[in-house]
């Protein structure tokens, strides 16, 4: 019984997300799922619902996009904001625009109490509806980032987050 128990446990927390960067870029969950060097055309499901002030139009081909999928209850997501909001600050002149599509917006944060809580400043946008999640199926492995460049080729696609890593690629791609 305690080896069924052990083994249990084993095989739980092997297959938990820690949120430290799993940066293998590859989906093999879903064949399907876009994948680093597909086009990504979805930013029409995006409902913004939090500093809607950024003029943000998805066909500028001068922006490169950083999108951050989350929950709303994801105690890992709610502590990258931070991290998002020091690239938002230091590349949004340079064309860097950072976008986090949240899901179970409202349990337990609103878009606007997650702007004043964790003092985001670019755009937040529902996806309760899970389509812009299932677009890349992470199967709920939250936090998610996509580096997508102006010609919307996705860059980047993993979960967790490994900032040396992706400021590195932000750095790259915004000067091509």
């Amino acid at each position: 019984m305690k080896k069924r128990i052990w083994l249990c446990v084993a095989f739980l927390c092997f297959n938990c997300d820690s949120g430290t960067g799993s940066n293998d870029n590859s989906n093999s969950t879903n064949s399907s799922a876009l994948a680093v060097g597909d086009t990504f055309e979805g930013f029409e499901v995006l409902s913004v619902c939090a500093n809607d002030n950024i003029d943000y139009d998805h066909n500028d081909a001068s922006k490169v996009v950083l999108l951050s999928l989350f929950a709303s209850w994801c105690s890992t997501c709610q502590g990258h904001v931070s991290s998002l909001e020091s690239l938002h600050q230091q590349y949004s002149d340079q064309g860097l625009l950072v976008i986090s599509a949240g899901k179970d917006i409202g349990n337990p944060y609103t878009c606007e109490s997650w702007v004043t809580e964790f003092g985001a400043s670019y755009i937040i946008a529902n996806d309760n509806s899970g389509e812009v999640e299932q677009q890349f199926s992470i199967d709920g492995q939250v936090p998610y980032h996509v580096l997508i460049d102006k010609s919307k080729t996705i860059r980047y696609s993993a979960s967790g987050y490994d900032q040396g890593t992706l400021e590195a690629l932000i750095q790259t791609t915004l000067a091509e």
